[in-house]
């Protein structure tokens, strides 16, 4: 039979025969296993023909054109079929039950399924009633079809899971992929969130059209995809195809004429019929992690030894989202010892954070977590008020000529947002602390992974009067064309280099170099790390200006660092 439309109809669920008496199957485990097999491969053909039409629109003579959407509508119809199919599940029980999707033809066809909302809804003459369809339809797709890459979401990617898991056979091994952009964030502040979602779509299209054979892709949140393996015979079959994926992202991405390198972690977990498919996503997220910590740009596989070391990250993350409301951080003052008077003229304020259960942790275990969950913008603005309300304090109680100071380190991410000179502005205000006498450190690395905003941000700041340093300088990327560009004031050389700086003629020699070139540019120069009497001797000797380290004094609280200058108050009135 045929519509008015010259379209074939699709039989109600009713007009379907009763297999009942010759199977065992019930009707509807029929037609969840057929939708199954069907929605799968016609998610890929749809996302590949709505990125193909999108990315080609204006280019293809009008036959071409036309053959692709009629493609693009014959997917739809057949996602349609699979909808009917579904329409006694949960994903079906999402639409109001009220409404009949049957009755609305134009469904699917007029929804946005290309990327970027290239297809709208029709802008035909229409009742409430069809406009209700549309809506339900509508509101149905954005559930689970992501609207920005038109692939499954998290939803959908589950149910598919559980069908997989159900279906399989007892010897059949299932493997979940989780791929993670590493430093997305990072991209998406320095670029701005409408590239970033071009960046997305680009992503996207790479896994659609670079990985036929997998059996679903989907979108599950900004900057995480995953993928389901069926037909995976050994382990080392899937990190094989780990392995291919992070080979899609070995070619650059064209970001408006910028090429932008991508590496991804990705996280590959194991199943069977017996598996949970809530604990195989679980799995897949620890070994995704556990990617990351490793440095990223890497796969791991899940192994039990991750499930202990997951749950105590979980543990670990909804503690570091309380610690702040706990007032849990504590700062701790190194004093900076300037060598020409042999006084302390600041402290670099470090963060420490005081575990109820932990004891003190220190901040390369918390940050980089801090990074991933978002957290650290809020934590860097604590750490920058509580130093500066300190140093206020200490200035009124000590005063010296020039003021005591106080130096912050800022963490790449923090580095990257563009309201970061307004909030030290906010914060100077506040404190009632001269700009001169606040200090930003900020790594050679985190410079160079965006140069041109670090530029822009650096000369906000120096506008404010604030004092730029350069921290661990000669262990990042070293390039030393950057610094005549940007208003830096000091630089601090890495603690490797001054532990050996009395025993090996190179390091000595690196430092001597350092410190020639900071003269050159006209630069101070800080030298941490100093521990021993010969150290100091050889900085001295190479006129360094500023040193810190556990030979003056480690890390304190500010009982004690006040104690320390009270001693030196004393000493020197």
């Amino acid at each position: 039979m045929v519509n008015s439309n010259g379209e074939p109809e699709i039989p109600p669920l009713t007009e379907v025969p009763d297999l009942s008496a010759e199977s065992s199957l019930k009707l509807n485990d029929i037609a969840s296993v057929v939708s199954y097999e069907l929605r799968t491969p016609l998610t890929s053909i749809r996302a590949a023909l709505g990125l193909l039409l999108t990315g080609m629109l204006g280019t293809l003579p009008e036959k071409g054109q036309r053959m692709l959407e009629i493609a693009l509508s014959n997917t739809e119809r057949l996602m349609r079929l699979v909808d009917l199919l579904e329409s006694d599940s949960d994903i079906g029980a999402e639409i109001d039950p009220e409404i009949d999707l049957r009755s609305c033809p134009e469904i699917g066809s007029n929804i946005s399924t290309g990327i970027g909302n290239d297809f709208a809804i029709l802008r035909q003459p229409e009742n409430s009633e069809s406009l209700l369809h549309k809506l339900a339809a509508a509101n149905w797709q954005q559930r689970f079809y992501n609207e920005l890459t038109a692939l499954p979401t998290l939803t959908l990617f589950m149910r598919w899971l559980r069908q997989a898991i159900a279906t399989a056979q007892p010897e059949q091994t299932l493997v979940i992929l989780l791929v993670d952009i590493d430093r997305f964030n990072v991209i998406n502040d320095s670029f701005g969130r409408e590239l970033g979602d071009q960046l997305l779509r680009s992503v996207a299209q790479r896994l659609v059209l670079n990985l036929p054979l997998v059996q679903a892709i989907a979108h599950l949140r900004e900057d995480e995809f995953s993928i389901l393996l069926e037909r995976v015979q050994t382990t080392g079959e899937a990190i094989a195809i780990a392995e291919k994926v992070q080979q899609v992202f070995a070619t650059p991405f064209d970001l408006n004429g910028q090429d932008l390198f991508l590496t991804v972690s990705i996280g590959i977990a194991t199943g069977t019929a017996h598996d949970q498919p809530d604990d195989l996503m679980h799995n897949a997220y620890s070994a995704m992690h556990q990617a990351k910590a490793l440095g990223k740009a890497r796969c791991e596989l899940f192994d039990a030894e991750l499930r202990v070391k997951a749950t105590s990250r979980l543990r670990l993350e909804t503690d570091l989202r309380m610690a702040l409301a706990r007032q849990e951080f504590q700062l701790y003052y190194q004093p900076i010892v300037f060598l020409a008077t042999g006084r302390i003229s600041g402290f670099e304020a470090l963060i420490r954070w005081r575990h109820p259960q932990r004891g003190l942790v220190l901040p390369t275990k918390f940050i980089p977590l801090a990074e991933e969950m978002g957290l650290v913008s809020r934590i860097s603005q604590w750490v920058l008020y509580q130093a500066c309300s300190q140093l206020r304090q200490w200035q009124q109680q000590f005063p010296t000529k020039p003021p005591l100071t106080v130096s912050v380190n800022l963490s790449a991410q923090q580095f990257t947002k563009s309201d970061l000179p307004h909030q030290i502005q906010q914060i100077l205000q506040q404190t009632e602390v001269d700009p001169g006498s606040l200090r930003i450190e900020i790594t050679e690395s985190a410079i160079m992974h965006s140069l041109e905003t670090a530029t822009a941000v650096l000369k906000q700041l120096k506008t404010l009067g604030v004092q730029l340093y350069v921290d661990d300088f000669g262990t990042g990327y070293s390039s030393l064309s950057y610094l005549h560009r940007l208003p830096i004031d000091k630089l601090k050389i890495d603690r490797s280099f001054i532990t050996r700086i009395d025993s090996e003629a190179e390091q000595l020699e690196i430092v001597r170099a350092i410190v020639k070139l900071a003269w050159n540019l006209g630069m101070d120069v800080i030298a941490e790390g100093v521990e021993t009497a010969p150290q100091l001797a050889q900085l001295k000797a190479l006129r360094c200006e500023y040193v810190q380290g556990y030979f003056f004094s480690k890390p304190v609280d500010h009982a004690m660092a006040e104690m320390l200058l009270r001693q030196e108050f004393i000493l020197h009135s």
